[in-house]
Parts: structure tokens; sequence; C-alpha cells
């Protein structure tokens, strides 16, 4: 490293390197260290991960520590074949109970041989150093002292061997995880598009809801008595009259009054989305995350279709359901062991199309199914489906906190809508959430 660079990125004292990772990143320091054949101790940190790496007149050795769960001799071996699980577990037992080191325990039950050893010191050097040499801040010390032999480590990689090595296994690593994507997303798209999942049916109210709404002779005392007949529905639609979305002067305490007020399709929104709450496999935490969501795109499709002399009932349904194949495809994705990454990636890949089947299993209106369907394509703003259209841009107003650049040809002002008010409004809609579920 230059000597500039060096100035700028750290600070040195005595035999004490220390600076941020921005200006003196993860391979230079290396590269330095190694140049001057230093020993000592290098610790990086990263938010609440540390690693401390030990060096020996510039060569990496084995013994190193890290607090990632995923970095463990625990959690390596378990997936490195070496050991057995059942001994595995037993030497953990009596590493705590003699307080010693996992992998001292391993090598006085004679469990790791010595090839076995430095075979997973090796593996685990890389991995931990793969991960750091992608940091693009951090924080790091380097406190160098007379070399001494490490007792935990066997193996010393030089500088430039351990870099190429871990950057080459980090490469394949990614290979292995992208031909494993491939083929998940093979399945749950076959699975999806065969409908070969568990679709939830639709709860009692809902449909007997929508038999009343289908009735020329229903009525809103016909609905009133499927509504008081359920605790929770009655407590989230008066909730829901009295939050935000309503503004009113005076609470609202009746039910009769409620439905009355938030009408019979914006009913049977509220109805559909509690079930599905009910009915998901997910946490309290996921659910209100999700429900934050959805009540904040409701509210913005509501304040844009006022602007556009649009249906505001309508479209506060659509936006309100336009992620429901999020809650339905979280209870088949935890079929599978993935990482977080494949998980999101799938989630958004194919919710639209989970979100359209129960849509329809549930039968849904054909508007509210058109928005799920288009909710990410802004194709829609050029479509005669002002519903859609309405859906796309308050999903991408709550995510971006803007509306997108209309193509030309789109029939709408985007000066029409008063954007800066719906989002400072928008944190009322989340506090409500909070308190709804």
């Amino acid at each position: 490293m230059r000597q500039g660079e060096r100035e700028k990125g750290s600070t040195l004292a005595a035999n004490t390197l220390q600076g941020d990772l921005k200006l003196m990143p993860m391979q230079d320091l290396l590269e330095w260290i190694g140049g001057k054949q230093q020993s000592g101790r290098l610790t990086l940190v990263k938010d609440s991960v540390q690693k401390i790496f030990h060096l020996y007149e510039g060569l990496l050795e084995g013994g190193l520590r890290s607090n990632r769960r995923e970095e463990s001799y625990e959690h390596i071996l378990n997936g490195a074949g070496l050991v057995d699980r059942e001994q595995l577990v037993q030497a953990q037992r009596q590493s705590q109970e003699r307080g010693i080191p996992l992998i001292r325990q391993l090598v006085a039950s004679n469990i790791l041989d010595q090839t076995a050893l430095r075979k997973l010191q090796t593996q685990r050097l890389l991995l931990v150093l793969a991960d750091v040499l992608a940091w693009e801040e951090g924080f790091f010390i380097f406190e160098g002292m007379k070399p001494e032999k490490n007792p935990l480590s066997l193996i010393r990689l030089s500088i430039d061997e351990a870099i190429a090595k871990a950057r080459r296994r980090d490469e394949e690593s990614r290979e292995q995880e992208q031909q494993l994507d491939d083929s998940l997303f093979e399945v749950i798209s076959q699975r999806i598009m065969g409908e070969d999942f568990n679709i939830p049916s639709p709860p009692k109210a809902i449909t007997q809801i929508q038999r009343i709404m289908d009735s020329p002779d229903g009525s809103v005392h016909d609905v009133l008595k499927i509504v008081m007949a359920d605790q929770v529905l009655t407590s989230k639609i008066l909730k829901v009259v009295n939050s935000s979305f309503y503004s009113l002067v005076n609470p609202v305490a009746s039910v009769q009054h409620a439905i009355v007020m938030v009408g019979f399709k914006v009913l049977l929104g509220i109805v559909t989305t509690t079930s599905l709450a009910q009915v998901s496999g997910q946490s309290r935490g996921e659910i209100i995350q999700f429900m934050r969501h959805s009540f904040k795109c409701a509210y913005v499709a509501k304040r844009l279709a006022e602007s556009l002399g649009s249906d505001d009932e309508v479209a506060f349904v659509c936006g309100l359901l336009h992620d429901v194949g999020k809650m339905v495809l979280h209870d088949l994705l935890s079929e599978f062991e993935m990482v977080a990454a494949t998980w999101n990636s799938l989630m958004e890949k194919y919710h639209i199309q989970a979100g359209v089947l129960l849509a329809a299993k549930w039968n849904l209106p054909e508007v509210v199914i058109e928005a799920i369907d288009g909710h990410h394509d802004p194709g829609r703003l050029l479509e005669m489906e002002t519903m859609s259209a309405i859906t796309y841009l308050a999903d991408y107003l709550v995510h971006e906190g803007k509306l997108p650049v209309f193509p030309e040809g789109v029939d709408i002002d985007p000066d029409s809508f008063d954007v800066a008010g719906i989002v400072q409004e928008m944190q009322q809609v989340e506090t409500f959430v909070d308190t709804m579920f």
C-alpha cells in the first residue's frame, strides 16, 4: 500500500495500526501487513460482527475468531461431514463441562486427527476471509507483537495464496448457490402454476358477505348479523372507521354506522385481510409488517382515486389486497431450507401468481384480481385499467416515497396528486396499524 493511502485511511501509533475499511480496503491492508512480514492480531468490526485474525511474520494462521454463527466450528462441522453428528453433540457437552474449546476436545477425544483439523482450519480461514474481503465498510485495528507460535493453529498461508483461494472458493460457492436457486425456482414455479400448494379456503364470513353483496335483496342488517358474530372483525372495522382513513370529527361507536361508512366493498377487503392474518403461519411481527404496507397502499390508493374522480372504495380494497400472495407464499416457502436472499427473490418473483390464485379461489372481484396481477407493471398506466394503474402507483409511492416517471401517452397528470401531503400522512397510517394488530 502507498504511504499516502496509509496516512489517509489509518492512524499509526507505536505498534498499532487502526482505521476505516472504506479508506483502507481489506485486501490492501493484508498486502501491506504481508509485505512488511508483520506478526500480530488483526481485529475487524462491522456493525455487530467481529473477527480476529492472527498473523505470523506476514502469514495468516488458522487460529482465528468470529462471532458469526455461520463461521463457528460447530456450524462448519455440521455441514462438512468430518464428524458424526452424535459425536459432535457429545464433544460439545464435554467441552462445556471441562471448560475447554470444542476443537481441543475433539482432538483430545481422537475424533479429529491432524489431517482433518488442518482441512477444517483451512476451510474456516477461507470462509471468514472471503466474507471480510467483500466488506465495503467497517473498522480495523492491527496490533503488532513479537512473533509467537499459536498453539490453536496448524496452518499458515501466505497473504496472496489465502486471498486467491478465498476468492476462488467464494466464486465456486456462489455458482453452487445459483444452481440450487435455479432448481428451487423450477420446483416452486411448477407448484405455483400447478396450484400444488396449500391455498386456504375462504372463511365463512367472506362467502356470506359476498352472497349478500351479489343479492338484490341484501341489506346492511344482513351483513351486521355476520360481523357482530365475530368480535375480532367488529373491533377491526371500528378501528378502521375511526382511524386517519376517514378523519371523522366524532368517533363511530356503532357497528351499523361503521358498515354504512366504509361500504360493503371495503368491508370485504377488511374481512379478507383479517382472515389471512389469522390463518397465515407468519409471526405477529411479520404480519404487522405486511399489514403496515397493505394499509398504507390502501390509504394512498384511496387518495389517488379521489384525485382522479375514481371509485375510492374499490381503490382502497385493491391497495389493501394487492400483496395477499405473500401471505400464502410464506407458508409454501417455509417447506424449504434456503438463505434469506433466495427467500426474498422467490417471494418477489412468485407472490403475484400466488395472489391471483388465492383471489380466484376466494371469488374476489375481478377488478381486485387485475390489480393484484398488475401492481408491479408500469404498463398498466397506458391501459384503460384505472384501478390497476392506481394500485401500481400506490405501491410505488409507498416503497419509493415518490411517483414514478410517467411514460408518454399516459392520460394522468402527476401534478394533480398531493404527493408530499400523502407521504406525510402515511406515518399516521403506520401508527394506526401498530394498534390494530
